[in-house]
C-alpha cells in the first residue's frame, strides 16, 4: 500500500490580502514528475491506485501564518471514493483511503482551508488509474 503525500503551501498574506486563494496556494505531492500534473498550483491532480492512502497537509509561507485544513466536499467525497479524516486535533494532516471499487475516473475534490481564521476553498482532483 503507496502513501502520497499532498503539500499545500499557503501565502496566508497575499491570501488575506486579495481575498483567494488563486495565485497564493501551491500543491505538490509525493508522486514526482511522473505521477501527477499541475503541480505548483492551487488546481493539483493527483494520480492514485485503489488501496492507496493520501495524506494532506497544509503549510504557510510565513512562519506567522496561521492556516489549517478545514474539510474536504466534492465527488472524491460524495462517492465514497476517498473521505479524509483529521488525523488530530490540529487540522492537519487529514488522511484518507483511495477506495474506487473498480471506477478508474478522474473524481474532483473541494477543499477548505482556513487561513486567518477565515475559509478559503481550492478545486483539485484524484484520478484512480
Amino acid at each position: 500500500m503507496k502513501t502520497i503525500d499532498i503539500l499545500i503551501v499557503i501565502d496566508s498574506a497575499g491570501a488575506l490580502a486579495s481575498g483567494s486563494l488563486a495565485d497564493n496556494a501551491y500543491l505538490v505531492d509525493s508522486n514526482g514528475f511522473l505521477g501527477s500534473w499541475h503541480e505548483g498550483t492551487a488546481m493539483l491532480s493527483t494520480v492514485a491506485q485503489d488501496g492507496n492512502l493520501i495524506q494532506w497537509c497544509v503549510t504557510a509561507v510565513s512562519v506567522s501564518g496561521d492556516v489549517a485544513i478545514a474539510g474536504f466536499a466534492g465527488a472524491m467525497v460524495a462517492q465514497g471514493v476517498c473521505q479524509p479524516a483529521m488525523t488530530d486535533g490540529d487540522g492537519h494532516p487529514w488522511i484518507g483511503r483511495v477506495e474506487a471499487r473498480g471506477q478508474f475516473a478522474s473524481f474532483p475534490y473541494v477543499l477548505t482551508v482556513s487561513v486567518g481564521g477565515k475559509p478559503f476553498s481550492l478545486n483539485a482532483a484524484v484520478k484512480v488509474v
